[in-house]
């Protein structure tokens, strides 16, 4: 069970994705960068681009699911002490890792893509309505009896803020 000592809050929690958000703009500017050229030279064919998307996908996944699998952290979590593991504390598996990646990209991305889509798009309220779709993992934890957010309640993992290390001679 989640103990509420070690259960994030939620500016830690805004902290870290902030951060994570700047990592990962980082990391697909510098790999969209890599498909600039071979784009302007074939004058950005369809395939050219599916494989750019692939590209990015695989590069989130690895960075991701690296990071999960070892030690349950990415560079952001580790600044802000949070790791993520199994419901009973176990780290995760690469089975796991990809199920938790799929469901978190289908929440925070595929869903508010689709209300964009489906409430007609073009219109800046609609663009508003859609981003809003974007918060509900994360609004669902005010309503989960252990405080988790939705992609975490469906895959049985958890977020924890990991205790300080003792400083020697402190």
């Amino acid at each position: 069970m989640t103990d509420q000592t070690d259960r994030p809050g939620l500016k830690r929690l805004l902290a870290c994705l902030l951060y994570e958000c700047l990592l990962m703009t980082a990391l697909l500017l510098t790999t969209s960068a890599l498909f600039t050229v071979p784009m302007v030279k074939l004058g950005q064919p369809a395939w050219l681009r599916a494989l750019e998307q692939l590209t990015l996908l695989a590069v989130l996944f690895a960075y991701f699911g690296l990071s999960w699998v070892r030690g349950g952290q990415t560079v952001a979590m580790k600044a802000w002490r949070l790791q993520v593991t199994r419901a009973d504390g176990e780290a995760l598996g690469w089975r796991l890792a990809i199920f938790r990646f799929a469901v978190a990209l289908i929440l925070i991305v595929g869903v508010p893509i689709a209300a964009y889509l489906g409430m007609g798009g073009g219109n800046p309220h609609t663009a508003r309505l859609a981003l809003l779709w974007c918060a509900v993992p994360f609004v669902w934890r005010w309503f989960d009896p252990q405080g988790q957010t939705l992609h975490d309640r469906l895959c049985g993992t958890r977020l924890r803020v990991k205790p300080r290390r003792a400083i020697p001679g402190a």
